[in-house]
């Protein structure tokens, strides 16, 4: 039975199990409250350990799992170490805190009381005397007030001088705990990589699944940002609260180091209890360093204080945290208040970031009640270029105010112009360093697998880099420019193709990808017709390329499940300049040492029919889609060859080939590949033309309304000429011309390749 004869749920229904369901799991997180404690400890400790572990993960061949072992072994043996060197003295610091904190706060109280009464009446500083005594009186209430304010900070600074040593007593005293925290975290690591996936597949249809991808990463990155942020700016507080109160002479100089770094899990409060808690130790330590009396060594304490925090607030956090939560002050004090009354300490401790992700929803949810756009600042709003960083595409301030659908459409209609784009960088498996240094791209950190050059895809957004559009996404481009980019002739609303450099490091999946009417079906969106243009291959590099003679259904579907298919694959060898065509149902895959240019659909729906045996960053196989990939092969792609493109009529100085052409396949030509004379043997949707020129040479256009044109340098270099000011095309580099851009020129500057693509 299909699954479409299942009849529908009526909205009675639906209402029903989503209510079950909700009441089901606060039931069983209610049973389970005593473990919730521990299951959030480590998942936060996996959390902050995320980024070392996926470091050493893609730059070392251990699997997952070997490497998240590795960390957390590594993790406690620096523990181990860091107890049995500052452990114990932290240890009896902190333990002396805790008895002696409650007892000089109240003697504060005391003192201070005291103090009021004994002020004098008047004070003169040089011409001017102030009546000191006469004025306290005037404030009304002042006693009660200032009985309350005291009476409110007591058991915080109470409790604050108490947690470091309740840490610290209680990773002895409840080692069954830590070890269960340390157990769950490990598991809670190897999965991390799966969990976007996870929440991502219970949206299933597409523009849901990315709604839940984009507020996935956007709550992520407010808990990266704080927690790991807060992490990193706790240990820089022990550190230097314990070596200037050290060096100060102030008793338990480690115990209050450690105090201030677990007090920046606080906001607002925690910094006020750890200097609190300095601030007493040195009023009513037993000797006052430099001749100092407690008053004038409290004062410097309270000095040495303030600087610190100060140097937190103007220099550390906003190089560390940032904006991460974008919550008012007040309300971040207000939800810390709720978090401790709710959950004591880890209640506290978790309120802002909790309160910031909660804020990501409403604001997703607010919009879509109201029929607005989720995503208004990718999806109609326009990002300044100087705002956003080239390697990362992160916005740096957004303080620019975003134009309404009105004024965006009145601020892009004039603009036409050569448009180039920032690329989107992938970080698959099998990538590597190349695209840098082997083609002189400025790339990020890590891993390059894939640069989207010119996309306008759910996955990856290009977004113009330079000129009046700057910051604008292509979708967005397309949007409001409409037949101004894409012409009169474009078949669809949506941008047609994607362009990307592709760097093999290592064998890609071996794959296939659907045709148009099983894309739609199946995926919601086209389907995966593509190009590659090898712009570089090491000696003996190789592709494969459909399958060998012979091969049917039953035989690859047995083979693939098996994991056991390579002798029924078709490989060949490849050089810098070939061209292959791969339309949809083809089986292929890129060998190790290609770099390759790719021109293909609009899609990004992938079948893995073999993956090597590798497994993926959680340590597990990656996923494969033998029962899709089966369905959509083209039985008629064997033993295919890479032949010579067609050579095309061109002006003087210039040699054209069409390399989107059906007679690139080669090899013994089945009946489906016969083409009868006189059928036209293009690829149905794009046009691709490789066009090698002599310096000085000069290509003449014209982009007349119908269709947009992208042109790219693989090599030397050339200068397109047209209304407008010159723009430079070097080596690996891509043009988008709009259609209404009209005439323009190329001029080759060096010996140069380039590519002219444009849509079918």
């Amino acid at each position: 039975m299909s699954l479409s004869s299942s009849p529908p749920w009526n909205t009675t229904t639906k209402a029903i199990v989503a209510v079950s369901a909700l009441a089901l799991f606060c039931l069983l997180v209610w049973v389970f409250r005593g473990l919730l404690q521990q299951v959030v400890l480590a998942g936060l400790l996996a959390y902050l350990l995320h980024p070392p572990i996926s470091f050493i993960d893609r730059r070392t061949p251990l699997n997952r799992v070997s490497v998240v072992l590795l960390v957390y072994l590594v993790l406690a043996l620096v523990v181990i170490a860091t107890f049995s060197l500052v452990g114990v003295t932290t240890f009896q610091q902190a333990m002396d805190l805790s008895r002696r904190l409650p007892g000089w706060f109240e003697d504060a109280v005391a003192q201070l009381q005291s103090l009021l009464t004994q002020l004098p009446e008047s004070l003169t500083i040089g011409p001017l005397t102030l009546p000191v005594a006469s004025l306290v009186p005037q404030l009304p209430g002042w006693e009660d007030l200032l009985g309350q304010a005291f009476g409110l900070l007591q058991p915080l600074l109470s409790r604050g001088g108490s947690i470091a040593a309740t840490f610290v007593t209680g990773t002895v005293a409840v080692l069954g705990q830590v070890f269960l925290i340390f157990l769950i975290s490990i598991y809670v690591a190897i999965d991390i990589p799966r969990i976007g996936g996870m929440i991502g597949n219970f949206a299933q249809k597409p523009g849901y699944r990315q709604d839940a991808e984009r507020l996935t990463a956007s709550i992520s990155q407010v808990w990266a940002a704080y927690m790991r942020g807060q992490a990193l700016l706790a240990l820089v507080m022990f550190v230097l609260v314990s070596v200037v109160l050290g060096a100060m002479g102030v008793d338990n100089a480690l115990g209050l180091g450690l105090l201030s770094g677990a007090m920046e899990f606080l906001p607002l409060v925690g910094p006020l209890i750890g200097a609190g808690a300095a601030i007493l130790v040195a009023l009513f330590q037993g000797v006052h360093p430099f001749g100092m009396t407690p008053l004038q060594f409290a004062l410097a304490v309270t000095v040495a204080m303030v600087v610190l925090q100060q140097i937190e607030n103007t220099l550390l956090v906003p190089r560390i945290v940032g904006g991460a939560l974008n919550l008012h002050p007040l309300l971040v004090l207000v939800s810390v208040i709720m978090g401790a009354s709710l959950a004591g300490l880890l209640g506290a401790v978790l309120a802002a970031p909790v309160v910031a992700s909660i804020r990501i929803l409403g604001n997703y949810a607010w919009h879509k009640m109201l029929d607005l756009p989720p995503f208004p600042d990718e999806d109609e709003g326009r990002e300044p270029a100087k705002t956003r960083s080239r390697e990362t595409g992160n916005p740096s301030d957004s303080s620019a105010a975003e134009p309404s659908p009105q004024l965006q459409s009145q601020i892009l209609t004039p603009h036409i112009y050569p448009l180039s784009f920032e690329p989107v960088y992938k970080d698959y498996i099998w990538g590597g360093r190349n695209l840098g240094t082997k083609l002189g791209r400025k790339i990020p950190p890590g891993i390059v697998a894939e640069s989207w050059e010119v996309a306008a895809h759910p996955h990856g957004q290009s977004k113009v880099a330079s000129g009046p559009l700057a910051g604008y996404s292509l979708a967005a481009l397309n949007e409001h420019l409409g037949e101004r980019l894409m012409g009169q002739a474009a078949a669809s609303p949506d941008f047609p193709l994607l362009v990307k450099l592709l760097d093999a490091t290592r064998w890609l999946s071996v794959q296939v990808h659907p045709d148009d009417p099983y894309a739609r079906e199946h995926a919601g969106e086209l389907g995966k017709t593509e190009l590659w243009i090898i712009l570089h291959a090491e000696p003996g590099t190789e592709l494969i390329y459909g399958l060998k003679a012979g091969v049917n259904r039953q035989q690859l579907s047995q083979a693939a499940v098996e994991g056991d298919i390579e002798s029924l694959l078709h490989r060949v060898s490849i050089r810098a300049g070939d061209a292959i065509y791969l339309p949809a149902g083809t089986v292929h895959a890129l060998g190790p040492g290609a770099i390759v240019a790719e021109i293909q659909q609009n899609s990004d729906t992938t079948y893995r029919l073999y993956d090597w045996g590798r497994t993926g960053t959680d340590g597990a196989a990656r996923p494969l889609h033998i029962r899709q990939a089966l369905d959509v092969i083209d039985w008629h792609m064997i033993e295919p060859e890479i032949a010579r493109p067609p050579v095309l009529p061109s002006p003087e100085g210039w040699t054209r080939e069409l390399l989107s052409d059906l007679r690139t396949i080669g090899g013994p030509s089945p009946p489906a590949l016969r083409v009868p004379a006189g059928t036209s043997t293009a690829c149905p949707y794009f046009q691709v033309e490789r066009l090698t020129g002599r310096p000085g040479s000069n290509w003449s256009d014209i982009c007349a309304g119908d269709t947009f044109q992208i042109w790219a340098a693989l090599s030397g270099s050339a200068t397109l000429r047209w209304a407008g000011a010159p723009v430079a095309l070097p080596a690996i580099s891509w043009l988008l011309l709009p259609a209404a851009l009209g005439a323009f020129e190329l001029q080759a500057e060096t010996d140069c390749v380039l590519l002219r693509i444009q849509p079918n």
